[in-house]
């Protein structure tokens, strides 16, 4: 079963500019379950990622169908727990909560509220940590930042990764049709008082790719070995009618195939590849 999938999302690799241009060579990689490992961690994170979005994307369409811009004096997006994301927005005073979602991740489960009532002491408490951990990275690492305006403005989602972990991600924003924005896209980590302590960028430049073959494909360099979580948001945020992601790793000297469907990725070897296409009628 594996080999035919391997097959199977090989096909269109044979032509392909980045296979035909970077000499194989012999590289030393990890175990093969160590690579799924960090594939299928990856994925998981990727996909929490995308609920972030999705959950700001479904809240804010809901929110501008009840009320104007002028009435919204701010919001705040968070997971009290592994499995449920929390949606406020909050009046134009600040005092009060006009909208409340609530989504469970495991029964796609959403509850929206639009009773207006004041903000609890613990919605406050999450909404200045928020708040201050925006203010510090941008602080920190604003010069580092980068988004294309042409396209869009920058996304932030703060996601769980730990018990101990909460990671903000950056994401370049599209405001048009067609593309998947993959590149521009940075995170910071903090620690459980809100303070830094980690810092990435994932792609050095924007690839803004459109959405209207079969499959998706980039190349990453050798810092950047795996697939990344924004990848895997972004696909599933943009990917339209394709079903496939293909990432060619310089570290590891092979494709990275990704099934949007599934949420699942899985490596390939340069040697495999080329067999396959070498191989085929």
């Amino acid at each position: 079963m594996a080999m035919a999938i391997v097959v199977a999302m090989t096909i269109c690799l044979a032509s392909c500019s980045v296979h035909k241009l970077i000499p194989s060579k012999k590289v030393k990689r990890p175990k093969e379950e160590l690579i799924q490992a960090a594939l299928d961690s990856i994925c998981v994170e990727g996909y929490n990622l995308y609920i972030a979005e999705r959950v700001n994307w479904v809240s804010t369409d809901s929110l501008f169908a009840h009320y104007s811009i002028d009435d919204i004096g701010g919001s705040a997006i968070w997971q009290p727990t592994n499995n449920i994301w929390r949606v406020l927005f909050l009046d134009k005073e600040q005092k009060n909560i006009i909208l409340d979602l609530r989504y469970d991740v495991k029964s796609e489960e959403q509850v929206i509220s639009y009773d207006k009532r004041p903000i609890t002491e613990m919605e406050q408490s999450v909404i200045d940590k928020k708040k201050k951990m925006l203010e510090s990275a941008l602080d920190l690492y604003g010069d580092s930042l980068r988004y294309d305006p042409d396209y869009g403005r920058p996304n932030f989602d703060f996601v769980r990764i730990d018990e101990n972990t909460t990671r903000m991600y950056m994401l370049q924003g599209v405001e048009r049709s067609g593309i998947i924005p993959f590149g521009n896209d940075f995170s910071v980590d903090f620690d459980n008082d809100g303070n830094p302590t980690a810092f990435r960028r994932y792609h050095h430049s924007l690839i803004a790719t459109p959405n209207d073959g079969e499959m998706a494909m980039h190349s990453h360099l050798k810092d950047n070995p795996y697939i990344t979580p924004t990848d895997v948001c972004n696909f599933q945020l943009y990917h339209g009618r394709m079903k496939q992601l293909n990432i060619f790793s310089t570290a590891l000297d092979g494709f990275i195939f990704y099934n949007v469907k599934s949420n699942f990725a899985m490596f390939v070897t340069r040697e495999v590849v080329d067999k396959i296409n070498k191989d085929r009628p």
